[in-house]
């Protein structure tokens, strides 16, 4: 059986540092070369990203292309990839981060594995393994390794599964066609909206954790709080969009909690329950990681379920335009 054709999407601003890696593992896929393309949108770069692409672009004029993004925003070039991908799979990629060398191969293999079981078999995902940049991404890291901050579980996961939202996932093209595409109103959290909508049309995702790629994590306390904003910004715009999680509502029920605590002394007891489980949650992934700096968690996880509950209002009231 001849392998399908997959188009890998990669949109990019100003990542000089990284592309280069990026696009040498890409190249170096274990996987046909007359059976994929890279499709790379830049989003107006002021630094050498345009010139180094361009460079892989002269020296593998049937595997990479260069593509401008005027708009900028990753999501215009997600859609815009759709439709000129020409593949019958397509694969969505950060420009921060690069492939194991079979990658390609491997999500390709499972997704004809998968789809022999399950026929509504949409996308197939795997498992990011972060490289940090500095303490404070490691530390930001540990925040969203623990089922507490309410992250999807490709973070946390080591077991194959059918999962809500996947990454660095390879797409059935037809299928995304269908449900119309990446959600351009989602300027943030797009992808996550684009797996819910195929969630919500009975459509299935699979992770599979020997599919593996590697993300640089890069933080600062700014990038942190508003990424943690804009994540609640996100669940708010979905439920605008009409999906809905009771898990979504609790970012309202807990500012307003806090709120009441002066007022009814009772609900003392419950905060300080809250704050234990928060401790022993810093514990156990101090045991787990040997990274000490998890014992800090409990501050700054309290700061971060605040952040997501007022970006969570935000996004309610504001819509997109809550986003940081």
């Amino acid at each position: 059986m001849e392998l399908p054709f997959v188009s890998v999407i990669i949109p990019a601003y100003n990542e000089e540092k990284y592309i280069g890696k990026c696009l040498e593992e890409w190249v170096n896929q274990d996987y046909p070369k007359d059976r994929y393309e890279i499709l790379l949108y830049d989003g107006m770069s002021t630094d050498k990203t345009a010139e180094i692409v361009r460079d892989f672009e002269r020296r593998y004029p049937e595997l990479v292309k260069y593509r401008k993004n005027p708009k900028r925003r990753q999501v215009y070039a997600f859609n815009i990839g759709i439709q000129e991908a020409r593949g019958d799979f397509f694969i969505i990629f950060g420009a921060h981060a690069y492939p194991e060398r079979d990658f390609l191969r491997k999500s390709v293999e499972t997704f004809l594995e998968i789809k022999e079981k399950e026929p509504k078999l949409a996308g197939v995902g795997g498992k990011i393994i972060k490289l940090y940049e500095s303490r404070l991404a490691k530390f930001v890291a540990l925040i969203y390794s623990s089922p507490l901050s309410g992250a999807s579980t490709f973070w946390y996961e080591e077991k194959p599964h059918f999962a809500k939202t996947v990454a660095f996932a390879l797409y059935d093209k037809k299928i995304a066609e269908e449900i119309g595409g990446f959600d351009e109103d989602m300027l943030t959290g797009n992808d996550f909206e684009f797996n819910l909508r195929i969630n919500k049309r009975d459509y299935k995702l699979f992770f599979n954790p020997e599919i593996v790629s590697y993300y640089f994590a890069r933080s600062t306390w700014k990038g942190f709080l508003k990424q943690s904003f804009n994540y609640g910004a996100v669940k708010s715009m979905a439920i605008r969009k009409g999906y809905f999680s009771p898990l979504w509502i609790f970012p309202i029920g807990f500012l307003g909690f806090e709120m009441l605590i002066p007022f009814w002394s009772i609900l003392m007891w419950p905060f300080i329950l809250y704050w234990l489980l928060l401790f022993g949650e810093g514990f156990r992934l101090w045991r787990r990681t040997k990274n000490a700096d998890a014992l800090a968690l409990p501050p700054v996880m309290w700061l971060f379920h605040n952040l997501i509950s007022f970006g969570f209002i935000a996004g309610l009231l504001l819509g997109k335009r809550a986003y940081r």
